[in-house]
């Protein structure tokens, strides 16, 4: 089957106007006058000090007459005003927080809740604030990276090949490692009560799916059931319940008989009384990309601070089973392009 085409990449953005480029281990906000500043106070001390030669004997400008001590405060007031103009737009743009979208395949709060130790480890180490911002649906964060309305995304594998199609590829920082791969699984599964045995029992019975554009909760499920000879066709109904959770919420309560997910929350809600049907093939995990307007340098930081990361209680917040960062090509996602080259078609909804 045909690779699905990656498009052109759009047009660079560049940094943010004015925006402060720092060395690594540089410190934040390091100063020295601009030679352009002593200039000026030379000049306005000479102005100070000499007389116009152009006045005749015996009169004098506005500025000579004003008593010495106001001359003093004169100038320093300008010179401060010049000094201040140079120095406070690069300082506030350099505290300015970089914002790192997240997909919404969990609840806000949770998720702010689990990706804040995250960023604020990748503030200490880049000298920028980073603060969590949750996306109102995966359509939209999928518009929002793709247009270059943000500085850093944490992206489902599915979403991440979508946006390349659409508008090229980004700057990619590093994927999860799961239980020591950089890949996860995902889950068809039913209740521990159904007699549905397996996939070919799902015929005629009522299906859930995640989000139109996840990958786990949908492109995945969908491709597992193709495969077994279950087209949407053959299912009584299928639905679209958006988070992970409203899927694994839905079948236990028996609203559907069976569903797709990835298996991480799965686990989450086996013990309730859940049961596997199937598992998929291994598809890579999740992606941290970057804006083109985050400066190359805080980009290098970024990704070093990614790849380096080992503290297990925050691997553990983001994703429970999380033991690291991995290095990241766009290679590393063509699986996903051939089943959207199948199924992309899907709107969101």
């Amino acid at each position: 089957m045909e690779a699905l085409p990656r498009g052109n990449a759009t047009g660079p953005l560049g940094p943010r106007p004015g925006a402060l480029v720092r060395s690594e281990g540089e410190a934040p906000y390091s100063f020295a006058i601009p030679a352009v500043l002593k200039v000026k106070l030379v000049i306005l001390i000479v102005f100070w000090s000499c007389r116009d030669p152009t006045l005749a004997p015996g009169t004098c400008n506005a500025f000579e007459t004003t008593p010495m001590p106001a001359r003093i405060l004169l100038l320093a007031a300008i010179l401060l005003s010049q000094l201040l103009a140079a120095i406070l737009p690069s300082r506030a743009l350099a505290r300015e927080p970089l914002a790192l979208w997240i997909h919404p395949f969990l609840t806000a709060a949770e998720l702010t809740k689990r990706f804040t130790p995250l960023a604020d480890y990748l503030g200490q180490k880049c000298g920028i604030p980073v603060q969590i911002e949750i996306e109102k649906s995966y359509a939209a964060q999928v518009q929002r990276v793709g247009e270059e309305r943000f500085d850093l995304a944490y992206l489902g594998p599915a979403p991440y090949v979508q946006i390349s199609q659409r508008y090229g590829d980004k700057i990619l920082l590093g994927r999860l490692v799961i239980d020591g791969a950089p890949v996860f699984h995902g889950i068809i599964f039913t209740r521990k009560d159904s007699a549905i045995k397996n996939l070919q029992d799902l015929a005629g019975k009522r299906f859930a799916f995640g989000d139109p554009n996840s990958t786990m909760s949908h492109f995945v499920p969908r491709f597992i059931l193709e495969e077994a000879g279950i087209g949407l066709e053959k299912l009584r109904d299928h639905v679209f319940l958006g988070m992970h959770q409203n899927v694994a919420l839905g079948v236990l309560g028996g609203y559907y008989d069976a569903g797709g997910i990835k298996e991480s929350i799965f686990r989450q809600y086996q013990s309730r009384g859940l049961k596997m049907l199937a598992e998929s093939p291994p598809v890579p995990t999740h992606v941290f990309v970057a804006g083109q307007r985050v400066p190359p340098a805080t980009v290098r930081v970024l990704r070093q601070a990614l790849l380096q990361l080992q503290d297990q209680t925050l691997l553990d917040a983001i994703v429970p089973g999380a033991t690291g960062i991995a290095p990241v090509q766009e290679k590393d996602y063509d699986f996903l392009r051939r089943l959207l080259l199948k199924y992309g078609t899907q709107k969101a909804e």
